[in-house]
């Protein structure tokens, strides 16, 4: 395989307290010319979105922000709140969960709990994930935030620090409800996020089937069992109306094929499988550098020491269609607007965008290796002087 060409480290020199503007980047990538593998046609669905977890990046997207009816998928935000209550203490997975009448009289599908019956956080978790228990959702809800409310509370509160600018919650369990809504767009980076947060959800969310109390249900996901799969939801919206959240890992790359609106399960299963190949067979990751590397440096003649490195904060990892001649990825580093001493090790003094031939594949957060303080006079002058050498 040809290895990319890679316009690298990047050194600005600054004089005084005047500094470059950081220019405005899109809000979502753009995609470039598409591999020679076809892009797969897909039918009768209202958006759709192939997303590469390990690089975080778009590879296909079909009505991708069109605001519709989630459903099912916002089980997503609920194990996400769940495992975040999990990590932080406030619940623990082998507790015994009180049951209440509102969570054993839900409608939709269900695990099956009830007053009075043993269940633990996490059989409510492998009910929520496998089943899609409507039931289980609720429990959850009621035992992380006290109340239902509470708990949709903190899945908008999760959903605004994600960027999901098209997501709203009213439910934790997806059922039809006035102001729910998302997009392909948002499930897919919900999706990064609980992946990448909480990988533990591909160990549970991919199994064809749960029993509890003597009741064994099979995950209504059309894909579960195959090969690979491992994940996450599907949801039904209408009648006609079915939404999937398909997940695959194949030789260490994650990717995640939403579908919504697909005019039935088997539909959106096989327009999601069609997603997935195209993903496996049409595009390939380059890695471009490793968590702390050094991208970018800065020189100011007001700071001490007079120049502070920038690095990556995680692993830089490209999307790239395959076999393509003259493979060309060009990085820029951005630096943050009015960057003044003090500056912390860690803090974020700019971007790196990565493209491909024009377009814009990815932006990554730049920080600072070591800390920089203001300088005084003397050595303002100093490096005054020693930049006339």
């Amino acid at each position: 395989m040809k290895s990319p060409k890679v316009v690298a480290l990047v050194v600005l020199i600054v004089w005084g307290s005047a500094y470059a503007v950081t220019q405005n980047l899109p809000v979502l990538p753009t995609l470039p010319p598409p591999p020679p593998t076809p892009v797969p046609q897909l039918t009768g669905i209202q958006g759709a979105i192939l997303l590469d977890v390990n690089s975080g990046q778009v590879l296909m997207a079909e009505h991708a922000e069109k605001p519709l009816n989630p459903s099912g998928l916002v089980k997503l935000m609920t194990a996400y709140v769940l495992y975040q209550a999990e990590r932080q203490g406030i619940v623990q997975p082998q507790a015994n969960i009180r049951v209440a009448d509102t969570a054993w009289h839900v409608q939709g599908s269900r695990m099956f709990i009830q007053p009075g019956m043993p269940v633990t956080m996490a059989q409510l978790e492998s009910g929520l994930l496998i089943d899609g228990g409507n039931d289980a959702a609720i429990a959850i809800a009621q035992t992380v935030a006290g109340s239902v409310g509470g708990f949709v509370d903190l899945m908008n509160r999760d959903a605004v620090a994600m960027g999901l600018r098209h997501t709203h919650f009213t439910n934790p369990d997806g059922l039809p409800q006035p102001g729910q809504t998302s997009t392909a767009l948002d499930i897919a980076r919900l999706s990064e996020h609980l992946i990448r947060a909480y990988p533990e959800v591909l160990q549970l969310a991919g199994k064809t089937a749960y029993t509890y109390n003597h009741i064994t249900q099979y995950n209504y996901n059309p894909l579960a069992g195959r090969a690979d799969i491992n994940g996450l939801g599907v949801g039904l919206a209408t009648k006609d109306s079915w939404n999937l959240d398909a997940s695959a890992t194949h030789d260490g790359r994650t990717l995640v094929a939403v579908v919504m609106g697909a005019p039935s399960r088997s539909a959106a299963g096989s327009d999601a499988s069609a997603l997935l190949h195209y993903g496996w067979s049409g595009w390939r990751n380059v890695p471009l550098y490793t968590a702390g590397q050094v991208v970018a440096r800065i020189h100011h003649g007001d700071w001490s020491p007079a120049a502070v490195q920038g690095v990556t904060t995680s692993a830089v990892i490209v999307s790239e269609p395959k076999q393509q001649q003259g493979t060309r990825l060009d990085t820029q580093f951005i630096p943050a607007a009015s960057l003044k001493a003090p500056i912390r090790a860690g803090a974020p003094i700019g971007t790196l965008s990565v493209s491909w031939h024009g377009h814009l594949l990815q932006t990554v957060p730049v920080v600072a290796k070591t800390a920089v303080q203001p300088a005084g006079w003397f050595t303002r002058l100093l490096h005054a002087g020693e930049s006339w050498l």
